[in-house]
């Protein structure tokens, strides 16, 4: 990027070109006229201000509030989480910056070997004044109603001409565009119910390890109790092996603390996993009775981010694999010395 002329540049950069990980990036970069953008280093030795803000793939339109009054530049961001005009937060601010009294908007895009897609729904202006300088003028009530009869006139007659065409072109029903793609609320509620849907299958997985884990710990703990009282050790369960207590087989205390330390580990594994499932499915009664009440009012999304959700239940259900093939490692050693010991 050159000019001749002196420019301010807002850029929104989604490509990670120096490798150092702090992409996407928003940055302003004010030109003289003689430099080029450092596409290399993300323009970092070229940059005003800027801000670590993604702005990628989020439930509604990320928006962007620049402001330059008094030579001073302020960016503000909203990240596309709510639907609320709101929820702008401070990207940054920029004093001492010095632009032309006239000049030109512009937008533009430009990519390397990696496509990316970003579409521009509104790019409004507006002037920055001095409180009291300029007294606004407020429609008549007359205008007001004018203008709204106006535009349900206009709706009507676009509902009109669609019936007519869709009558005298029956076959094109079929092909009606509106069909073949899908919309928020649906993906919205797929989402959900594919998040529900995985949770309940890692539910009933974990389930069925607890249930193997429990039937080894209560075997373990007979055989425990037999050793001590110098009894015959009871026959093995079906469902899972039973370690040999024979002639070499030794349980040291240490292993006992450790099978109930992975025990705890596995119930407070569960607990958390109930939490989140308990959130999933008030966040998925709250959207259905919003959708209930007003079934062409959009979905609020509120954070809800599926992945993460995703990835802590597999981070729990890691550390419950991991605990039970320690249990199974030490259950299943071979026997390795000649008496049985009790444990002390």
């Amino acid at each position: 990027v050159s000019f001749a002329y002196v420019r301010l540049g807002i850029f929104f950069d989604s490509f990670d070109n120096d490798n150092k990980h702090n992409n996407p990036y928003i940055s302003a970069v004010l030109n003289d006229g003689t430099k080029k953008f450092d596409h290399t280093n993300d323009g970092a030795t070229q940059l005003l201000s800027g801000c670590l803000r993604d702005f990628r793939n989020k439930p509604f339109p990320t928006r962007a509030k620049i402001e330059y009054y008094n030579n001073i530049l302020t960016v503000l961001f909203h990240n596309g989480m709510t639907n609320n005009d709101q929820d702008y937060e401070m990207c940054f601010r920029a004093e001492n910056v010095v632009l032309p009294k006239t000049g030109y908007f512009g937008i533009s895009a430009a990519t390397g070997g990696l496509a990316d897609d970003h579409d521009v729904f509104h790019f409004l202006t507006t002037s920055l004044h001095v409180p009291g300088q300029i007294k606004e003028e407020v429609p008549h009530d007359q205008d007001q109603a004018k203008l709204t009869q106006e535009y349900q006139d206009y709706q009507k007659k676009l509902e009109q001409q669609k019936e007519d065409y869709q009558k005298e072109h029956p076959e094109l029903q079929k092909d009606d565009l509106e069909n073949w793609f899908e919309d928020y609320n649906a993906r919205e509620l797929r989402q959900i119910w594919e998040a529900q849907t995985a949770t309940h299958d890692q539910l009933r997985t974990l389930n069925t390890k607890l249930d193997e884990v429990i039937g080894r710990q209560e075997r373990t703990l007979g055989l425990l109790s037999v050793q001590g009282g110098g009894g015959v050790p009871p026959p093995p369960q079906q469902g899972g092996a039973v370690p040999q207590i024979g002639t070499g087989s030794v349980i040291q205390r240490h292993e006992v603390d450790a099978l109930l330390r992975n025990q705890n580990v596995m119930v407070q594994t569960v607990t958390e996993i109930r939490s989140i499932i308990g959130e999933v499915h008030a966040r998925a009664d709250s959207i259905l009775n919003n959708q209930a009440r007003a079934p062409t009012a959009q979905i609020q999304g509120g954070g809800y981010d599926i992945q993460s959700l995703m990835h802590e239940m597999r981070d729990g259900m890691n550390q419950v694999k991991q605990g039970m093939a320690g249990v199974s490692q030490r259950l299943q050693q071979p026997n390795a010395q000649a008496n049985v010991q009790c444990p002390t």
